[in-house]
């Protein structure tokens, strides 16, 4: 064991034992070890200084995809850690002392599977889970009213099924609570999970604890979208599979040219997802930009060379959601890379990504980051769209967004919110460029990368695509 081994061992178990399951059966590619494209790295390209040629070959995922039950035991792991670590913090930031999500079987609250172990498909019945701030010293105590422990992780407050609010009410006059925490909001989706026949039954029940109850709107957000060091580090395995399906589906693996469609690819790249074990929280988009031909184009079209292509995609992994837009293009007979304007294009939507992680900070709203950044991007000449949004849980997640498609000025309410740290964002944009090989057509180039914002700045969860893949 290597000193550095030895310090990730002392730092997180966790993470330790992440890296042993991953070691196992390991595939060494190229195109995963590559820190900032997540593209193979080919010494002998024709490309200038950065440029790389991706490789059908290298687009095996270099870690396997964990069993569910390595993925139980990390899960577990993090749930614990962040009952005792973050939800003290969030709670008591946001002065909530007490915190009720009731959730009914297949009609979850959206925070319910964040506060589930790997082994929860849908909560049971009617749940009704209880967080009860004690202090300092003796911490959040995590109960269950009812008759489900969710696999001991939960002290249950047993009860009959139908007199659930009953026992909550006794819980909460033992408990005494100043405020009391619920999931209704008008603003906020991930914190409006308590139906509303739910929320009839707890009024009446705490019919004498009214003045107390409070939206946990904040609470919610806050617990959703803030990150352990220990998920990050395993969030960079996530997004290496994913990265490794669209490198497969670009490339001549999938893809012949004159042949293959659009729709071709889309459906294998699901299909490929559905082999690994794993889900998407949405259906591939593949869409084509052809000479001659206005905006993207999908569907039952073939791909044909000279083609520059485009892909959104996501899967859902380990309870966390990863989305992504890459580009490629099929060469023509005789080239080696893609034609100038178009690599211009892309690296006019890559200086627009650095803009906008240069104006977005911990502490600074999103809409005054959405502003400086198109201020800025207008100086530079960019026909700039931003349109960040969190992502975790959920694929477009509780956080602060940058920006919506249709809210160039500002996203109303929820794009007050600051920038925090240790959260994970989509950094989503687009700048339309004109493309002189193309009679200066305007080409939309839109990309999307994970990154995460610390306390030290932001990081590409696994780099950023910095050259087109290309089919041959």
């Amino acid at each position: 064991m290597n000193q550095s081994t030895r310090h990730e061992t002392r730092r997180s178990p966790i993470i330790a034992a992440v890296r042993r399951a991953l070691s196992q059966s390991c595939i060494a590619t190229a195109v995963l070890a590559a820190p900032m494209t997540g593209v193979a790295q080919n010494t002998e390209s024709p490309y200038e200084p950065g440029y790389v040629v991706p490789m059908a070959s290298a687009f095996v995922p270099e870690e396997r995809v964990l069993t569910h039950r390595e993925q139980s035991t990390l899960v577990r792991g993090w749930l614990e850690k962040r009952f005792e670590t973050i939800l003290p913090e969030i709670m008591r930031r946001e002065g909530i002392d007490m915190w009720i999500v009731i959730s009914r079987e297949y009609n979850d609250d959206p925070v319910f599977r964040s506060l589930a172990p790997f082994e929860t498909y849908s909560s049971r019945r009617r749940t009704i889970l209880v967080f009860h701030d004690r202090g300092e010293e003796e911490g959040v105590e995590a109960l269950s009213v009812g008759r489900f422990d969710y696999q001991n992780l939960y002290t249950v407050v047993p009860t009959h099924n139908e007199k659930q609010f009953e026992g909550l009410r006794e819980l909460v006059e033992e408990r005494n609570p100043d405020r009391i925490g619920i999931n209704m909001s008008e603003r906020w989706n991930h914190a409006d999970g308590l139906t509303a026949t739910q929320r009839d039954a707890l009024f009446a029940s705490l019919e004498d604890y009214s003045d107390r109850i409070v939206s946990a709107e904040m609470l919610a957000v806050g617990w959703l979208e803030k990150r352990l060091p220990e998920e990050t580090d395993a969030y960079r395995h996530i997004m290496r599979v994913a990265h490794s399906v669209i490198g497969r589906a670009f490339s001549n693996e999938v893809i012949v040219p004159g042949v293959t469609t659009a729709d071709d690819v889309r459906w294998w790249m699901r299909q490929q997802v559905a082999e690994y074990g794993l889900e998407g929280w949405f259906h591939p988009s593949v869409g084509i930009q052809r000479k001659g031909i206005d905006g993207k184009f999908s569907g039952d079209a073939v791909i044909q060379r000279g083609d520059m292509l485009w892909t959104d995609f996501g899967i859902q992994y380990l309870g966390f959601a990863t989305d992504t837009q890459h580009n490629a293009y099929v060469l023509r007979p005789g080239e080696v890379e893609p034609p100038k304007g178009l690599r211009d294009g892309l690296r006019a939507s890559m200086r627009l990504q650095d803009i906008t992680l240069a104006e977005s900070r911990v502490g600074r709203s999103g809409n005054d980051a959405l502003a400086a950044s198109l201020a800025t991007a207008d100086e530079e000449n960019l026909d700039a769209t931003i349109y960040w949004h969190s992502i975790g849980y959920h694929g477009h997640a509780a956080g602060v967004p940058l920006g919506m498609t249709d809210y160039q000025d500002g996203v109303p309410v929820r794009g007050e919110l600051p920038f925090r740290a240790n959260t994970w964002h989509s950094v989503e944009l687009n700048v339309t460029h004109p493309v002189p090989e193309w009679d200066n057509q305007p080409v939309r180039f839109s990309m999307e990368e994970d990154a995460v914002l610390t306390d030290d700045g932001w990081e590409w969860v696994l780099g950023r695509q910095e050259s087109f893949y290309l089919i041959r």
